[in-house]
């Protein structure tokens, strides 16, 4: 008998496609266009009480989230919201730009910045990162961004080499400069010859811009980068502060936007033929690849969340080895369970599947300490039963060389970065130098973890995820001090399916 063919309103009349032939030329057709209009994403959005401030006197830049590129993907987009603080005439804020980084170290960053300009109203700002050299890969996503100066807000005064304290992390502003600092802004600190010339100039020139990071109070603060011994050897010095442009960030998402779609089967159905068997294999593959590789992301950034440490990008904790996990990280997984089909059985099993990918890094006091292990774990919550279990998950075990730090509670300094916990917001706690992440100083390492509920479940009740991390420190060997050692977790990506 002859095919069944479609009426002229669904198939040209100079046509005479079998009805199975133009389904499957349909079925093609959504597949290929999903392929490219369904890229994945995810956003994060801040508390009014969590808000980070994005302002840096020189080029900074935090990690985003790890994020699993698509194999298809060629472009990442990244939104922002907040509120710009400017000079109050509509001039630019604040500079940005996106980075990306492989877990081999290879830096992609254009060089081409963004600008955020001044505005009395909330605004999103589209940002792009090319995602060609590093399609299928995981890469950390940063976001690189420095500020404008608004230089109709300044003071400048005399200072002398007896003003600095605290391993040369905080300078005594005075009451001339005291003055005219808000805490409330950002402020960036230049050094000079002082206002008499009395100060001979020395052969190397005064150290470059810091920016003020903390009011530890009576006109004195914390500045990052710390100052170096070139400026004590100055007896009298000039300081200015200039204030800096702002972003508050109200929230901000990634999301897959440009994806390279497969060859049409076009003509694989042609009119008139009978589609062959593997040609709707090819689609059946298809599908199965775009949920793979569309793996849906269910949390990405920090989990500030745990406890009121006035960090606003992710969680710090005080070490301590081999004893209680540290609670680095939590998720919402309200996600439905992914099946498998039990070939033996001939039954489907219902079972949600995780990847979690986790920063984490390590800064001391302590030069003893040079390496250490870090092993993670994980903990499932059903909220619709209560039920909670420990699976076991791969690549839970890392070895974590940490970063020197100076704490100024502490009496020894093996390093130039500062870790005070600030119960302010006026800090930088979470954010990196560019030229450490670039030259791979940043300390980070990767939990690439993969793991499953322990027992088959069709429940659809969102499920937490709890990450947790245990350092071994004890196994590094010398007697460090214990509390010298800090770890820090900025940043997570939960995704949830069967396609990893």
């Amino acid at each position: 008998m002859a095919f069944k063919k479609l009426d002229s309103d669904a198939v040209s009349s100079t046509l005479s496609r079998p009805v199975d032939a133009f389904v499957g030329q349909q079925e093609d057709a959504n597949v290929r266009a999903a392929w490219t209009a369904r890229g994945r994403g995810a956003g994060k959005s801040y508390g009014s009480d969590k808000r980070p401030t994005l302002a840096s006197a020189n080029v900074s830049c935090v990690p985003l989230s790890p994020w699993a590129v698509s194999p298809s993907c060629t472009q990442i987009k990244c939104k922002l919201r907040g509120l710009a603080t400017s000079d109050g005439a509509g001039g630019i804020a604040l500079n940005v730009r996106l980075m990306a980084q492989t877990l081999g170290g290879v830096v992609y960053d254009d060089l081409s910045n963004a600008t955020i300009l001044d505005s009395a109203s909330e605004q999103e700002k589209e940002l792009t990162l090319d995602a060609t050299p590093f399609q299928g890969e995981t890469v950390i996503v940063w976001l690189v961004f420095q500020s404008e100066l608004i230089t109709g807000s300044t003071a400048s005064d005399d200072r002398q080499n007896t003003d600095l304290d605290d391993f040369s992390y905080v300078i005594d502003l005075g009451n001339t400069i005291g003055a005219t600092y808000d805490d409330t802004k950002r402020w960036q600190l230049t050094f000079s010859e002082d206002s008499t010339g009395s100060t001979t100039v020395e052969p190397y020139a005064y150290p470059g811009p810091s920016m003020i990071v903390h009011d530890k109070g009576s006109n004195k603060v914390f500045i990052l980068p710390r100052l170096d011994g070139r400026l004590s050897d100055y007896h009298k010095f000039r300081v200015t502060i200039t204030e800096l442009g702002r972003f508050l960030l109200y929230g901000w998402s990634l999301t897959e936007t440009t994806l390279t779609e497969p060859a049409p089967l076009t003509d694989a159905l042609r009119p008139g033929s009978i589609p062959r068997a593997r040609t709707y294999s090819e689609i059946y593959r298809r599908e199965r690849a775009l949920v793979a590789e569309r793996t849906r992301v269910v949390h990405v950034g920090g989990s500030d969340d745990f406890e009121a440490t006035g960090r606003r990008w992710g969680l710090g904790e005080e070490s301590d080895p081999g004893g209680t996990a540290h609670e680095a990280y939590q998720a919402l997984g309200g996600e439905l369970p992914t099946y498998r089909v039990d070939s033996a059985t001939a039954t489907l099993v219902y079972r949600r599947r995780y990847r979690a990918l986790a920063l984490v890094t390590g800064v001391t006091v302590d030069t003893s300490l040079s390496h250490f292990k870090a092993t993670a774990s994980v903990t499932l919550t059903d909220l619709g039963t209560g039920n909670t279990h420990q699976p076991t998950p791969t690549g839970a075990t890392i070895e974590l060389t940490p970063l020197g730090a100076v704490f100024p509670e502490a009496g020894n300094a093996s390093g130039d970065r500062l870790w005070v916990d600030f119960s302010g917001g006026h800090h930088l706690d979470g954010t990196w130098s560019y030229s450490d992440v670039v030259n791979g100083e940043h300390g980070l390492r990767l939990l690439d973890l993969i793991f499953e509920e322990a027992s088959p479940a069709a429940s659809t009740s969102a499920r937490v995820v709890q990450v947790q991390v245990t350092d071994n420190t004890t196994e590094a060997g010398g007697d460090y001090l214990a509390a010298g050692l800090k770890l820090y977790f900025p940043a997570m990506t939960l995704l949830i399916d069967e396609g990893f």
